[in-house]
């Protein structure tokens, strides 16, 4: 029987969040991890290892901007089904179906793309604090993310864009990197384009960081953000060139 996860819980830095997120996703664990800033909370519900849910506190996360932002439902059209959905106390989704407003499939993908958003837009916080409380998950209302944990790193470590975070976790241009033990079985449901993959060939053997930003078509900023991303999911390693 494996030991059981206790609660976790720490302040933010530049680089936590990638991390602490694959640590508990690689475990298969199944919990709640909740991340608090300065004017939001947003918790992320984890089920055998898979993100399937998330909740926010914060106004441009709730579902009718995903439907009013794509152009799906007019401004006069979402004000009346937000106060509809007040008075009627019924979701908004809910009120949004039975207007005629969208379709149930819409309903669903909506929700799919608000829980993916959520999750996404917690890799560019690096001031707050976190807390991740193992156990079985207090809600059955969920909606199962097809999205792999290797993915769910991928599209959010994707969406910072401070350099500076981003340098601090790649290393200088003569750090070396290359390909990890097991790296097949790691990588094997990650969406990589083509141009991603030819990255990675060229780490079969150590190379440095100058010579990857030399072979690649890849912009320099595109090719260290997914070395980030890569290291974190222990798809490559990176060492110190020695003088």
């Amino acid at each position: 029987m494996l030991p059981a996860t206790k609660t976790r819980e720490g302040i933010l830095s530049s680089n936590t969040v990638p991390g602490l997120m694959y640590s508990i996703l690689r475990e298969k664990d199944t919990g709640v991890l909740t991340l608090t800033g300065e004017t939001a909370e947003k918790s992320v519900y984890i089920q055998s290892g898979r993100p399937v849910f998330a909740t926010s506190n914060d106004r441009e996360d709730r579902l009718g901007q995903i439907f009013f932002k794509a152009g799906a439902v007019s401004l006069e059209n979402m004000l009346t089904a937000v106060e509809r959905s007040r008075s009627e106390k019924k979701r908004l989704g809910t009120v949004l179906v039975e207007m005629g407003l969208i379709q149930p499939r819409d309903l669903m993908n909506g929700v799919l793309t608000q829980v993916r958003n959520i999750i996404c837009s917690l890799f560019p916080w690096t001031r707050g604090r976190y807390r991740y409380v193992p156990g079985p998950l207090p809600t059955h209302e969920m909606i199962t993310l097809k999205l792999s944990a290797g993915n769910m790193i991928l599209e959010g470590i994707r969406r910072v864009e401070s350099w500076e975070r981003i340098w601090e976790a790649v290393g200088d241009l003569d750090t070396e990197y290359r390909t990890a033990s097991g790296m097949e079985d790691l990588s094997r449901d990650l969406s990589l384009s083509l141009e991603e993959w030819t990255l990675l060939s060229h780490c079969e053997r150590p190379i440095p960081l100058r010579a990857i930003c030399q072979a690649s078509t890849l912009p320099d900023f595109d090719i260290c953000r997914l070395l980030w991303a890569l290291l974190t999911l222990g798809i490559v390693t990176r060492s110190s060139r020695r003088p």
